[in-house]
């Protein structure tokens, strides 16, 4: 029973490791630039625009603007374009340029 304890202790501890480790280093990566109403990521060329109606989706990392802030970038959920930037309460929509 001691040893069921202290395995689960020990699996307990990896998971929350790898938790920690997602929040406080991969999802704080910076992964792309903005400049203006320009958003680089991935070597696409991101424009500024407004979705009326989105769900924010997966969160991707972090961007970097033209003073130096972060914010972080999320997918918009049925919408591969479209990436969204969020300051919290606030955030800019952002459409794939072709």
């Amino acid at each position: 029973m001691k040893r069921v304890v202290l395995l689960l202790r020990v699996v307990l501890l990896v998971l929350l490791a790898a938790l920690l480790l997602k929040v406080l280093v991969w999802d704080r990566r910076i992964v792309g630039e903005v400049e203006g109403v320009f958003l680089t990521y991935e070597g696409a060329v991101y424009r500024e625009h407004s979705l009326s109606d989105w769900h924010v989706g997966e969160r991707l990392g972090r961007v970097r603007f033209d003073d130096g802030s972060t914010a972080y970038l999320y997918t918009v959920e049925g919408e591969p374009d479209w990436v969204h930037v969020s300051f919290g309460w606030d955030g800019r929509e952002y459409v794939r340029g072709s």
